[in-house]
């Protein structure tokens, strides 16, 4: 723009010219004559002495634009300081090529960036997936290979170029002199697709980027792991489980030969043999047996020859031991279904196959309850029982104190004063309240569930509206009336008498169903939410929850925690794949105490160490990159240019810095050259008027 500045003295000039009136007389011809030869030569002096003072204008424009001569790519700097920021691409596209390792590559040409400039100049390496929380800055070229690009590790994100530029505007906005802002990637599009110029901010477009180029330009086979899940309801050991993979073909041909291979605790559980056909998903089954409760780790890996692509998808497996119940049947029937435990058994183990049944409830009459010893189980189940042994009672209160489960559900036969006496005002109190009145309500009045604690870890399957309306949908002709006043109600019916109750006892918990588990006193066992209702308790008493597998969270997003409130300012290590070890404090958020990790930059399994047993965190889990970092394509030059818009880019590959070339300032000669056209400038205009 300065060079526009140019045009003055020619505007001067244009608007200094006299306009002459003419007036012919025939004495003076032979002088006016005379005066057009000499005038001639004023003419061109005029026009020199314009040139002269323009090219005056320019030089001081240019001047002021700090310029640079260049050879080659420019490399080594010459003249005024340079301040140079060098941005490098350290996602994972960087390192799944099975024809090369482009990280290696494009480290080794920052690296040539670096030893070209020289003592006097400052220099900045950012990474486009940082790995420390300290923002970078500008040092020597000699501090910044040694200290930002030396340590720098490819981590399992996607590119995020929109900070990097934004961070490298920063510094060269408050740098003065030469500025050079050098981009090294491998153009993936997958990072470069979300670069957006207007959220980088200020820019300088003046400033041109050198985007250096690194790996084969060509597009290789890719495959990778997109998604996995579990085929089984839960995980426990010896149940037959199953996983399935979804794998991706990104690329136009297919892929065959590929073998993928289930791991588990760093063995081999099962493989496949498949083709990928191209550019579409295939799922990939696997079968497997866990021998032990506990945590576990595992990935599903491709192997083959001829693509590329990320081959490993990790997750966890988090188990708990197979649950002993015990159903005591206080009216039991000649005919099956009318027992009080039937609904009850069949909610527990609805197929019926105890070898793959996590919940393995074993049904006695309540004659039988002298002899049992509680100990064996993790829940007992007390179902409309109408005597209980004071011997047994003990040793019930002792096997709740000690962390078991108590489930009680009325009935008919059951004698409230008794219960009163032995489970109210015995030496453990089990009952969360004294026992009412039994009411009856008219067939035309049957009351319904109400109010549902969904928040509770027993009750949060009902979060889900339709399970939470069968529920809802039930009714109830007779129950118990109860006065809780050592527990907490977790539904009501819909005259608010409460319809179940919890107690802590202990380490233990204690349930009261004031109704029948049966469908003499309600129809809730006819109803979609009988099951879920029925395995939850159970499994919330036994002090666990069902196993799941874990697929992991995406490289670069946060790893959370929430636990009991009473927790808040304890420390969890989270030890990274690589065994870089952090700190996560917990503090206390909205009754609970949370914490948040957001150092999860490689794939892999994280360990999670609590300061002790109370603390309930999952020990492990897993991180995954996003799947797109496994597409391998370029960006082409037409996106590229829309993506950078106003700034003046240049790309070159890797190789063409092996060519060298010089950067040479133009500002001395530029001002040598200033001030002699002043002088002639001068020089030109006194003998103008002489």
């Amino acid at each position: 723009m300065a060079l526009a500045a140019g045009v003055i003295p020619l505007v001067i000039h244009l608007l200094n010219r006299r306009q002459q009136k003419r007036l012919r007389f025939p004495a003076v011809r032979f002088v006016l004559i005379s005066q057009r030869r000499v005038a001639r030569t004023y003419n061109l002096r005029n026009w020199l002495l314009l040139a002269v003072r323009t090219l005056a204008v320019l030089l001081l424009a240019l001047l002021l634009a700090h310029p640079l001569w260049e050879t080659g790519v420019g490399l080594a700097a010459r003249g005024a300081p340079l301040t140079a920021v060098l941005i490098v691409d350290n996602s994972l596209s960087m390192q799944v090529r099975q024809d090369g390792n482009p990280f290696d590559e494009a480290k080794e040409a920052a690296g040539r960036i670096l030893e070209a400039l020289d003592d006097g100049d400052r220099a900045a390496v950012i990474a486009t997936n940082p790995l420390a929380s300290v923002a970078p800055g500008l040092k020597s070229p000699e501090e910044a290979a040694l200290k930002d690009l030396g340590p720098l590790a490819v981590t399992a994100g996607t590119a995020d170029l929109t900070g990097a530029l934004r961070t490298a505007y920063r510094l060269l906005r408050g740098a003065g002199g030469q500025k050079a802002l050098w981009v090294v990637t491998d153009l993936g599009v997958s990072g470069w697709d979300r670069l957006s110029l207007p959220a980088v901010g200020e820019y300088d477009p003046t400033v041109p980027v050198k985007i250096v180029t690194v790996g084969p330009a060509e597009t290789p086979p890719s495959a990778t792991v997109k998604t996995l899940e579990s085929r089984t309801a839960d995980v426990a050991p010896g149940l037959d489980l199953e996983l399935a993979a979804t794998v991706v073909n990104f690329t136009a041909g297919e892929i065959p030969g590929v073998t993928a291979r289930l791991t588990i605790d760093e063995k081999v559980r099962d493989e496949k043999q498949v083709t990928l056909p191209p550019g579409a998903e295939s799922t990939i089954g696997f079968r497997f047996k866990l021998e032990r409760p506990g945590s576990h780790s595992g990935y599903v890996s491709l192997h083959g020859d001829g693509f590329s692509g990320n081959r490993r998808h990790y997750f966890t497996l988090h188990t708990r031991d197979r649950l002993n119940l015990l159903l005591v049947d206080g009216d039991p029937q000649r005919a099956l279904v009318a027992s009080e435990t039937f609904f009850l058994s069949r909610a527990l183990n609805p197929s019926g196959d105890l070898a793959n049944s996590v919940l393995l409830p074993e049904v006695i009459l309540a004659g039988a309850l002298g002899q049992v010893n509680p100990e064996g189980y993790q829940v007992v189940t007390l179902a409309n029982v109408p005597d209980l042994p004071e011997a047994f009672v003990a040793r019930l209160a002792a096997f709740v104190e000690g962390g078991g489960g108590l489930l009680l559900s009325l009935g008919d036969r059951v004698n409230a004063a008794e219960y009163n006496r032995l489970l109210w005002r015995g030496p453990v109190p089990l009952l969360p309240g004294p026992l009412g009145e039994r009411r009856r309500v008219p067939l035309d009045q049957n009351v319904g569930v109400d109010e549902v604690d969904t928040g509770h870890p027993a009750l949060a399957a009902f979060g889900d509206k339709r399970l939470l309306d069968s529920l809802r949908a039930a009714k109830v002709s007779t129950y118990f009336e109860a006065t809780p006043t050592g527990g907490r109600v977790l539904m009501h019916l819909g005259n608010g008498q409460p319809l179940l109750v919890e107690k802590e006892v202990g380490k233990g918990r204690v349930l009261l169903f004031t109704t029948s588990a049966d469908s003499a006193w309600n129809n809730l066992p006819l109803k979609a939410g009988y099951v879920p209702l029925m395995q939850s308790l159970v499994t919330y008493m036994a002090g666990g929850s069902r196993g799941t597998v874990d697929t992991g969270i995406t490289a670069g997003t946060a790893k959370r925690w929430s636990t009991a409130a009473s927790h808040a300012g304890t420390q969890l290590r989270v030890v990274d794949p690589r065994r870089s070890e952090k700190a996560v404090t917990l503090t206390a958020v909205g009754g609970e105490a949370s914490g948040a990790f957001n150092g999860n930059h490689f794939a892999g399994i994280y360990r999670v160490v609590p300061p002790s047993a109370d603390v309930d965190v999952a020990g492990l889990y897993a991180v995954n990159p996003p799947v797109l970092e496994s597409r391998l394509k370029r960006m082409g030059a037409e996106e590229l240019e829309r993506k950078l818009g106003p700034v003046s880019h240049e790309v070159m590959a890797a190789g063409a810095l092996s060519a060298g070339g010089s950067r040479t300032d133009l500002a001395l000669a530029l001002v040598v050259l200033l001030m002699a056209t002043l002088l002639f400038e001068g020089w030109l205009g006194q003998r103008n008027y002489e």
